[in-house]
C-alpha cells in the first residue's frame, strides 16, 4: 500500500464520500487513491470554486469536508476561501500538493526550491487552526487524524495539510488501524464559578425592563431553536441576530426585530441601543455589529456574553459585564432551569415603539420618483414564492445584494437557511457555495442571490452547475454598479469614479452558453412572472434582473454613529 491509499482509507472511515478538487500534478497520487476507494472526485473550474463548494457543504452538514489543490498557484488561489473558513468557523481540511522532501530539505536560502513551490505552511498558518507539511510517513499517521479532530473541535475552522508528492507515493507495509476520528469534546464542566455567573445573569434578566437576546452564528450552530423561543418567552425579550445568525429564529415571529449592525434593521439597532440588558449568545460582537462608538454600545445597560472562544472573551471590543466561556446550548439549558420568573414587567412603551418602527418598514424604500425596478420589490416577490417552495437555502455573494437579501427574505430555523461570507466578506462566494449546498442537500431548493460584480468573480462555475444539473436558482440583482463601495464613496466624497458605472455583460446569453436556462427581466410589470418562471422546472436556471442603479442600502450605520443613529439615504443628506 502507498501512503496515499492509507489516507484515502482514512477518509472513507471518516464518512468522506467525496473530495472537492481543482486538479494538479502534485495531488495526483492522492486523487488516484481516492478513486480506487470509490470516493467521488468533484472537480470544479477553479480552486476557489472547489473550496467554496466544500465550505457550503460543511456548513450545511456540520461535518468537515476535504478539498485538494496543487502546489504553488493552487495554494495561493486557495487563500480567500481558506480565510473564509477560518473567520466564519467552518470545518475544512485542505490538502495542498507540494514538491518532494528532498528539495524541501535543501537550498533553504534560495527564493524557490522547485517548480510551483510556495512556502505553504508559512503562508497559511495565520488563517488556519493548524498548518503542517508532512515530511515523513509517521508524520502522516499522526497529522491526518489530528486534522479531522481539530477542524471539528471547540470553535470550528480549517486545517491545512501540505503533502509532498514523494511522501504520497511512499510504500508502507506497517500502518495504524484506520478509525473514525471524533472531535474533542468542548469542556462544558459547570464549575461553581460558572454557575454563580449564570445565576447573576438570570437575576439581572428577570429584573430587566428592556431585555434583548442577540443570536450569533454560535447559536445557529448550536441549533437549540425551541430553547431560544422558550427563553425569549421567559424573559419576555426582543430578539435580534447577527448577519451570520440569521435563521436561528423565525424572522416572522413577533419577538424578532431583525439583524443588528452596519446594514441591519433599524428596529434591531434601536432595541440594542436602548436595552438595559443584552444576552449575546455565540457572537463576536465585532465592529459590524457594535458600530465604531464602542463606548456607546448598550451604554445604559448590562451585557452577558456567551462564547466558546476564550481569546474572543479576553479581547472584547465593548464593555462586558459577564463573560461565559460555554457552549450556547449548555448555557441556555442551565439558564432556563434557573429562571424562575420575571421580577418586573417589561417596558411596554419601549416594545410598542420598536414594533411601530418595524411596521413602518423603512429599509430600502424605492428611490422617490424612480421608474426603475427596486431591489426591495424583487425580494418581496421572491419572498412570497419561497414560502411555497420551502425548504430552501439562500446563498449570497458580498455587496448590496447580500444586505438586501438578509433584510427581506423569510428566514426560519427549518424552512429557510442563509449562507454567506461574513468575516472575510468575499465576493465570489455565491455560485460555488450554492453548488456545494445543493450537493449536500439535493432535494432542497437553493436560491443564489448575487450582484453583477460578485457574480463575475466565479462565473466559470456555471459549467460545474450545468454538469451536475442541480436545483440552483440564480437571481442576479444587476445594478451595473459596484454598489456597496459606490455608496461608501458617494457618502464620503460625493463621487464614485471607480465603482459608479460597472460595465456588465449579457449574463443571460453567457449562461445559455454554459447550458443554463436564463432570461433577463427589466421591469416591474414582469418581475412576478419572471420569478415564477425561475421555479417552474427542476434544475438550474438564472434570472438577470436589472434593478435601479441608484438604489442604496438604506438605512446604514456609518462610522461615528451610535446604534441609535443611522444614515437615511442620499436624498436626506
Amino acid at each position: 500500500m502507498q501512503i496515499s491509499d492509507w489516507v484515502a482509507d482514512f477518509f472513507k472511515s471518516n464518512e468522506i464520500d467525496k473530495v472537492f478538487l481543482y486538479p494538479g500534478g502534485t495531488v495526483a497520487p492522492l486523487v488516484n487513491s481516492c478513486l480506487s476507494r470509490s470516493i467521488e472526485i468533484e472537480t470544479f473550474k477553479s480552486e476557489q470554486g472547489a473550496i467554496y463548494a466544500a465550505l457550503a457543504c460543511a456548513r450545511v452538514t456540520g461535518r468537515p469536508q476535504v478539498a485538494m489543490v496543487t502546489s504553488g498557484p493552487g495554494v495561493t488561489n486557495a487563500i480567500s476561501p481558506l480565510a473564509d473558513a477560518f473567520y466564519d468557523s467552518t470545518p475544512l481540511i485542505l490538502i495542498t500538493g507540494q514538491i518532494s522532501t528532498a528539495d524541501l530539505k535543501t537550498r533553504s536560502s534560495v527564493r524557490q526550491r522547485g517548480f510551483q513551490e510556495v512556502p505553504t505552511v508559512e503562508i497559511t498558518t495565520p488563517i488556519t487552526k493548524r498548518s503542517t507539511c508532512l515530511m515523513d510517513v509517521e508524520h502522516v499517521f499522526r497529522e491526518i487524524p489530528l486534522a479531522f479532530q481539530l477542524c471539528q473541535s471547540h470553535r470550528f475552522g480549517p486545517v491545512v495539510i501540505d503533502f509532498p508528492m514523494d511522501i504520497q507515493r511512499s510504500d508502507v507495509t506497517q500502518f495504524p488501524q484506520v478509525d473514525k476520528t471524533t472531535s474533542t469534546a468542548v469542556e462544558n464542566t459547570l464549575s461553581s464559578e460558572v454557575e454563580a455567573l449564570i445565576s447573576q445573569i438570570v437575576t439581572t434578566a428577570a429584573s430587566s425592563q428592556r431585555p434583548v437576546i442577540l443570536l450569533g452564528q454560535g447559536a445557529l450552530i448550536a441549533g437549540q431553536y425551541p430553547m431560544y423561543e422558550r427563553i425569549a418567552k421567559l424573559m419576555d425579550a426582543r430578539i435580534v441576530s447577527s448577519l451570520l445568525g440569521l435563521g436561528s429564529y423565525d424572522v416572522t415571529d413577533n419577538r424578532y426585530l431583525g439583524y443588528l449592525g452596519h446594514t441591519g434593521h433599524l428596529a434591531a439597532n434601536l432595541a440594542v441601543n436602548d436595552c438595559d440588558f443584552l444576552l449575546a449568545l455565540g457572537t463576536r460582537l465585532d465592529v459590524r455589529q457594535t458600530g465604531t462608538l464602542v463606548d456607546q454600545f448598550v451604554s445604559n445597560g448590562r451585557i452577558a456574553w456567551v462564547n466558546l472562544d476564550a481569546d474572543e472573551l479576553a479581547n472584547p471590543r465593548v464593555s462586558v459585564d459577564w463573560k461565559v466561556q460555554l457552549d450556547v446550548g449548555l448555557f441556555c439549558s442551565v439558564f432556563e432551569d434557573q429562571f424562575e420568573g420575571r421580577v418586573e414587567e417589561v417596558d411596554g412603551n419601549w416594545v410598542e415603539s420598536l414594533h411601530k418602527i418595524q411596521k413602518e418598514y423603512t429599509e430600502d424604500r424605492p428611490v422617490p420618483g424612480s421608474q426603475e425596478l427596486s431591489p426591495r420589490q424583487v425580494l418581496q416577490s421572491l419572498s412570497e414564492i419561497l414560502k411555497h417552495v420551502a425548504p430552501v437555502s439562500v446563498v449570497t455573494g458580498v455587496g448590496c445584494h447580500q444586505q438586501w437579501a438578509a433584510r427581506h427574505l423569510p428566514y426560519h430555523p427549518y424552512n429557510c437557511r442563509f449562507l454567506t461570507s461574513g468575516g472575510h466578506g468575499t465576493m465570489g462566494y455565491d455560485l460555488p457555495s450554492a453548488i456545494g449546498a445543493a450537493m449536500a442537500e439535493p432535494d432542497r431548493t437553493i436560491v443564489c442571490i448575487v450582484g453583477d460584480g460578485s457574480f463575475l468573480m466565479n462565473i466559470q462555475e456555471l459549467a460545474a452547475l450545468n454538469e451536475r444539473g442541480l436545483n440552483v436558482k440564480v437571481v442576479i440583482l444587476n445594478n451595473r454598479r459596484l454598489g456597496i463601495v459606490s455608496q461608501f464613496q458617494l457618502i464620503t466624497w460625493g463621487t464614485d469614479p471607480t465603482t459608479g458605472t460597472f460595465g456588465t455583460p449579457d449574463f443571460a446569453m453567457i449562461s445559455r452558453g454554459f447550458g443554463i436556462r436564463a432570461r433577463q427581466f427589466t421591469s416591474a410589470s414582469n418581475i412576478d412572472e419572471g420569478l415564477q418562471w425561475l421555479f417552474k422546472h427542476e434544475g438550474p436556471a438564472l434570472a438577470d434582473i436589472l434593478i435601479d442603479p441608484e438604489a442604496d442600502v438604506v438605512p446604514m450605520l456609518l462610522a461615528g454613529q451610535s446604534l441609535g443613529e443611522m444614515w437615511t439615504g442620499r436624498s436626506t443628506t
